[in-house]
């Protein structure tokens, strides 16, 4: 009877480590699934936010790239419009000095003595400035 006794106990003992270990495992499953849905949900929110970040990055590029693209057409456009005021300028500039050029030579051509003292006394005001202390 004693035998029977302790067959018994051990059944029970068995079987109640058997339930116990049921039990932990069952929740040790529930657990670890509480854990990745946790961590499935942190990773959705965390991949919209990076779609979020990356919208707004594509959004703010589009609106900086659009007013340096003006910037860059209105700067090309006045340097242009500059472009061409200076070689209007120049072509003025020299058509003049050819007209002041043409003057001087019919001048020096029609009073050369005139001409001569007005050159000596040009020559000699620029060495005097240039040799002053």
């Amino acid at each position: 009877m004693d035998h029977q006794r302790g067959e018994d106990v051990v059944s029970d003992a068995t079987a109640e480590v058997g339930s116990t270990l049921s039990d932990l495992g069952a929740k040790t499953g529930e657990l670890v699934q509480d854990k990745v849905d946790q961590s499935k949900s942190v990773l959705r929110d965390l991949q919209e936010s990076v779609a979020a970040a990356v919208d707004k990055t594509a959004d703010l590029a589009r609106k900086v790239s659009a007013p340096a693209v003006h910037a860059a057409d209105a700067i090309q456009g006045v340097a242009r419009d500059v472009g061409n005021q200076v070689g209007q300028a120049a072509g003025t500039v020299y058509e003049q000095g050819a007209r002041a050029g043409g003057s001087v030579t019919r001048y020096t051509a029609e009073q050369p003595l005139t001409a001569l003292v007005i050159a000596g006394a040009i020559g000699y005001g620029l060495a005097y400035l240039i040799h002053r202390p």
